[in-house]
């Protein structure tokens, strides 16, 4: 995949698995780590400064406004992979963000199960979305990843059940999904872009919709372009 060049105010589609395909995510806490990860590491200050911002008295209150690296606009996890759509908000804001949360985890995961070496498959990928079409659908394929879990071809050969599928997806506890369709509000997330494009209530008649196209692969091709097999 080609080396990007980020720009300001552009949105690009972020993806990265564990090498050999491993599973990144082992339990429910790991899932929940690199959620907070995403809130503490998007700022231009480092770890250390940030943790000033805590009165130990009042944990919830934080002194001053972080200055965020992008906009996380949606998020999927699934064990061994993740999804983010960001945009850059400062010079170099995406770069130093997938360094500071991929080095971040890797870290905590290494220590937490005794391990050592490199946790993901080398560096993140990242796709620019720069057209109207992509910038619609992305957020619906990010979002449909767990598909996998329940019926893993359903790229090539659709899925049975489609209000099964997209119940199973609104209830997935690891994708920003379920802050779209149920209106909550989460600080490592920014709603406001998406929710221009979907309201709470488009969801589920866009992923109706998606799923039952007559061949789903062509449409994920069309959207996601040149992504890994994960």
């Amino acid at each position: 995949m080609r080396k990007i060049l980020f720009a300001n105010n552009k949105i690009y589609h972020i993806f990265n698995r564990g090498t050999d395909k491993r599973k990144i995510f082992l339990s429910k806490s790991n899932y929940e780590r690199f959620l907070l990860n995403l809130s503490i590491l998007n700022d231009l200050d480092n770890i250390q400064h940030h943790l000033s911002r805590f009165d130990l008295e009042n944990p919830n209150l934080i002194k001053f406004k972080p200055k965020p690296l992008v906009d996380v606009l949606c998020y999927c996890l699934m064990p061994n992979h993740y999804h983010l759509l960001v945009r850059q908000k400062i010079d170099n804001g995406i770069p130093k963000f997938l360094h500071k949360l991929q080095m971040g985890y890797s870290k905590y995961f290494n220590t937490l199960h005794d391990r050592s070496g490199n946790l993901f498959q080398g560096a993140y990928k990242a796709v620019e979305i720069n057209n109207d079409s992509q910038f619609k659908y992305i957020p619906l394929y990010i979002h449909m990843n767990p598909l996998d879990l329940v019926e893993g071809e359903w790229k090539e050969n659709g899925i049975k059940d489609i209000k099964k599928g997209i119940n199973f997806l609104k209830e997935y506890k690891w994708s920003s999904l379920r802050n779209y369709v149920n209106g909550l509000a989460t600080p490592y997330l920014n709603m406001r872009t998406i929710s221009d494009l979907y309201s709470s209530g488009d969801w589920e008649e866009e992923i109706r919709s998606f799923l039952s196209s007559l061949n789903v692969r062509h449409r994920v091709s069309a959207i996601v372009g040149d992504i890994f097999h994960v």
